[in-house]
């Protein structure tokens, strides 16, 4: 049994650690089986603009979920039954995925200019030289949607439209707004919002900053998990259970 009570503290610490970590697997598989079998999003990703992109995220974060819980079961169980061969696989398998998101966060930084190329070019494709009045009900529903959430007008501009005033494809720009340009398809010249692309790119690079932010605080606790295990190891009589 392990020692002291800084010992039991460490081994109390570890499996609430761990179940949280636990936990957090258990989101994370919900989370990449939803984003991959959600039919709203299907039609946005693989029908209104092609994001092969996406579902190999999600397919990440499958994974990601899956070896999480794995991990947060294995430290749950070797500080609960303070087994040196569980406490072990755990700060292996903990480390390896530590080192995993420091690669992937650097791989994050150095394409992040890159995702609004892919992005535009999505678009670009979908567009395919076509007005957006001119495309399928799905692609004109998201466009609109995409135009509400982020006060926007068009994709690429409001060109895209064939006339952005009329039937409400785009809403007036309010006097002084700091994003308006002037609509000349209009009868008369309208005020409305700038394109899309360049929201949606920016809030895109916004959120990877974010991300990445989370992940390095994440890897962080991580690493204090790793620590716990090898005290509690450490702290273990030689004739601990190893299975």
């Amino acid at each position: 049994m392990a020692e002291g009570c800084c010992a039991s503290i460490i081994k109390i610490l570890l499996f609430i650690f761990n179940f949280v970590f636990w936990v957090i697997g258990i989101a994370l598989l919900g989370v990449g089986i939803w984003l991959r079998v959600d039919g709203s999003i299907s039609n946005i990703v693989s029908g209104a603009i092609d994001l092969g992109f996406f579902y190999t995220a999600c397919y990440v974060i499958i994974v990601a979920g899956a070896f999480t819980m794995v991990v947060g079961f294995l430290g749950c169980w070797g500080a609960v039954r303070e087994n040196r061969l569980f406490l072990l696989l755990f700060a292996i398998l903990v480390g390896l995925l530590v080192l995993l998101e420091f690669v992937a966060g650097i791989l994050a930084v150095v394409y992040s200019n890159q995702i609004n190329g892919w992005v535009t070019d999505a678009i670009d494709d979908a567009l395919n030289n076509q007005k957006i009045d001119a495309k399928p009900a799905d692609f004109q529903s998201f466009v609109r949607e995409l135009q509400t959430s982020y006060d926007c007008c068009g994709l690429n501009t409001y060109e895209d439209w064939t006339n952005a005033c009329t039937n409400g494809q785009c809403v007036a720009c309010p006097a002084g707004g700091t994003d308006c340009v002037t609509a000349t398809t209009c009868t008369p010249n309208r005020s409305v919002y700038g394109p899309c692309v360049p929201k949606l790119n920016k809030f895109l690079g916004d959120n990877i900053i974010i991300v990445g932010g989370v992940a390095l605080a994440f890897a962080f606790l991580q690493i204090v998990g790793i620590v716990f295990a090898c005290i509690l190891r450490r702290n273990l009589d030689s004739d601990s259970n190893i299975a």
